[in-house]
C-alpha cells in the first residue's frame, strides 16, 4: 500500500476539522482530511449562535453556510429553574444557524474542498504512530504520512483517548435524542428558536432542523435521573419530555419521527491539547455542555487557532514550542472559563430543585472552573448573561495571547475600578513607570502567526499583558508620563500608531495603573 505524504493530516470531517483544513490549505500547505465514507446521522442537530458569524467569516465558512439553506438561529426561549420565561430574539443580521449534522458537515466539506484540502473518505483511522519523520496514519484502505496530525474526531478522540482525556468525576450525562415532526395541518412552533427547559432531575432542549422538524433532546444522568427504563428509549424520552411541560406544550401538535437514540454527553477536558506534531482540536480535546449552544463556536475557535499554530510550526520550527504552549494554555482556559460561567445557572437550578442531579453538577463546575481568570471578572455583562442558559459562556476567539485574555479578565478587578475612578476625578495626573514593572516575551498571535512578543509584567499581573481591548499597553506606558492631561495622553497615543476608541483607551489606562505598570499621583500644584 503506497504511503501518501502530506504536510498535515486532519482526522475528522466535522466543522472543526474542515475549518482547520481550509485555513491551512489557503496558506499553501498540503492538507489531507480523513473523514467517514458515509454522512453523519440527520437526527443529530447543531446550533450555532449569531455571535459566531465573525469567526465563520474568519475561517472562510460564512458564505457557504449562508448559501446552504440552513434554518436561521433567531433566538432562544428559556424556562430555567423558578425564573420567569426569558426570550432572546436576534436581528436578521445577527442570526446564526440550526442544522442537522449531515447538512452542516456537507457545507463544511465544500469549504475545505474549495480551499484546496484533499478529502479522504476512507475513515475511520485504524492505526496512528509518531516517528522521527512525523506521523504515519492508516485507514482500512489507505496509508498516510505527515509532519503534523490534528485530531478533530470529536468525542471519538482517535488520538485524544491515548492518555490525554480527563473526565470530570462524579457526573455522567446521557442525551436521549428524538426527531420531532409537526402535524401536517399544524403551524410549526417557534420556527428558528432554541427551546430550553430545566426540570427536577434533568433538562431538555430543542432546535429546528427544517421548517417542520426539530431535534428534541433530554439530558439525563443515568445514576440520578428517575428514568422509565422499562419503557425503552422511546418511552424514556417521552417521560422526560413530559417533565419539561412547557417545552412539551409547544410540541403537542406533532409526533416522534423514527426511533429515539441515546448518546453519551458527559463533559471532559485533556491533560494536554498540543505538543510537537499533534494538536487536539475542538471536541477531541474538550467537550462542554450544550446548554450554552456554544459548542460549535468553541470548536471553530479551537480550529482557527490550531491552524495558526500548525502553520507557524511548519514554517518556523523554532517556534513550535511557544506555539504549542499558547494553544494548550488557551484551550485549557476556554474550558475552565466555560465551567466557571456555568456556575450561576447551576446554582439557580440546584436551589429551585434541591436534587442530586443539579447538586453534583454545581459542585463539579465550581471545582473545574476554580482557577479560571474568567471566573472572577470576565466582565459584568458576560457574567450576568451566563446566569441564564443559552447565553454566551465562551469568550470571543481571536485573543492575541493567553496573557491578554487574562488581562481582559483583570479589567473587572477592584484595583482597575479604583484606578478608573481616580483618573476620572483628578484635574491633572502624573504618571510614572511602575517601580516593579518588567518585560518578558510571551507567545502571541501576530498576523496569523505565533510570535514571541514583549509583554508587561508586574506583581499584580504576573502573567503579563501586551494588549487589552486591542489597546497597546506598552505604548500607553511610553506616552503617559509625558503629559498631565488625559486628552493630551490620548492624542499622543493615537499619533504613535493605530488609534483606539476613547472608552477602550481609558479602560487600558486604568488597567495599566491597577496592574502596577504605571504609578499614578496627582500632579503637584506649582506656586
Amino acid at each position: 500500500m503506497a504511503i501518501r505524504p502530506h504536510d498535515v493530516l486532519i482526522v475528522g470531517g466535522g466543522p472543526a476539522g474542515c475549518a482547520a483544513a481550509a485555513s491551512l490549505a489557503r496558506h499553501g500547505h498540503d492538507v489531507a482530511l480523513i473523514t467517514r465514507p458515509a454522512p453523519p446521522a440527520k437526527w443529530l442537530a447543531e446550533s450555532i449562535p449569531g455571535s459566531a458569524r465573525k469567526l465563520l467569516e474568519r475561517v472562510g465558512a460564512l458564505d457557504a453556510l449562508d448559501a446552504a439553506g440552513l434554518v436561521p438561529n433567531e433566538g432562544n426561549t428559556v424556562w430555567w429553574a423558578d425564573m420567569p420565561r426569558r426570550e432572546e430574539r436576534f436581528e436578521a443580521q445577527e442570526c446564526g444557524f440550526h442544522a442537522d449534522r449531515a447538512a452542516l458537515e456537507a457545507a463544511f466539506h465544500g469549504v475545505a474542498r474549495e480551499a484546496g484540502a484533499r478529502l479522504r473518505t476512507d475513515g475511520p483511522v485504524i492505526e496512528a504512530a509518531a516517528g522521527p519523520d512525523g506521523w504515519r496514519v492508516a485507514t482500512a484502505t489507505g496509508s498516510y504520512r505527515a509532519r503534523w496530525v490534528l485530531d478533530a474526531s470529536g468525542r471519538a478522540g482517535v488520538l485524544a483517548r491515548r492518555g490525554f482525556r480527563i473526565r470530570e468525576r462524579g457526573i455522567t450525562t446521557l442525551a436521549l435524542i428524538g426527531r420531532w415532526t409537526a402535524d401536517p395541518d399544524a403551524p410549526a412552533p417557534d420556527p428558528g428558536r432554541t427551546l430550553i427547559e430545566s426540570y427536577r432531575d434533568g433538562w431538555a432542549w430543542s432546535v429546528p432542523t427544517s421548517p417542520r422538524t426539530r431535534c428534541v433532546t433530554a439530558m439525563v444522568d443515568p445514576r440520578r435521573t428517575r428514568l422509565r427504563r422499562e419503557r425503552g428509549l422511546d418511552g424514556m424520552w417521552r417521560a422526560e419530555l413530559a417533565k419539561a411541560a412547557r417545552l412539551a406544550g409547544r410540541l403537542r401538535a406533532g409526533r416522534l419521527a423514527g426511533p429515539v437514540r441515546a448518546c453519551p454527553a458527559s463533559l471532559y477536558g485533556a491533560t494536554s491539547h498540543g505538543r510537537q506534531g499533534l494538536l487536539l482540536v475542538g471536541d477531541a480535546g474538550s467537550f462542554i455542555d450544550p446548554l450554552s449552544s456554544y459548542g460549535v463556536k468553541k470548536a471553530l475557535a479551537s480550529a482557527w487557532l490550531a491552524a495558526i499554530v500548525t502553520r507557524t510550526a511548519l514554517e518556523d520550527e523554532a517556534m513550535t514550542g511557544p506555539a504549542c504552549e499558547l494553544y494548550d494554555g488557551r484551550e485549557r482556559e476556554v474550558y475552565r472559563t466555560y465551567r466557571a460561567l456555568s456556575v450561576p445557572f447551576l446554582e439557580q437550578a440546584a436551589a429551585a430543585n434541591e436534587h442530586p442531579f443539579w447538586e453534583v453538577r454545581l459542585a463539579a463546575a465550581r471545582e473545574a472552573g476554580a482557577d479560571s481568570a474568567g471566573a472572577d471578572i470576565a466582565g459584568a455583562d458576560i457574567a450576568d448573561a451566563a446566569a441564564t442558559p443559552g447565553a454566551p459562556a465562551v469568550a470571543e476567539p481571536g485573543d492575541r495571547s493567553l496573557a491578554d485574555r487574562r488581562a481582559e479578565a483583570f479589567l473587572g478587578s477592584a484595583e482597575v475600578r479604583t484606578a478608573y475612578e481616580t483618573i476620572r476625578s483628578l484635574p491633572s495626573v502624573h504618571f510614572q513607570r511602575g517601580a516593579a514593572l518588567a518585560s518578558v516575551e510571551r507567545p502571541a498571535v501576530v498576523d496569523d502567526r505565533v510570535a514571541l512578543e514583549p509583554h508587561l509584567v508586574s506583581e499584580r499581573l504576573p502573567a503579563g499583558a501586551r494588549y487589552v481591548r486591542n489597546v497597546d499597553l506598552r505604548r500607553i506606558v511610553e506616552v503617559a508620563p509625558a503629559s498631565a492631561q488625559i486628552p493630551d495622553i490620548y492624542e499622543a497615543y493615537n499619533r504613535r500608531g493605530a488609534p483606539a476608541p476613547l472608552p477602550d483607551f481609558l479602560a487600558a489606562l486604568a488597567l495599566a495603573v491597577g496592574a502596577g505598570f504605571l504609578d499614578l499621583s496627582e500632579n503637584p500644584v506649582r506656586s
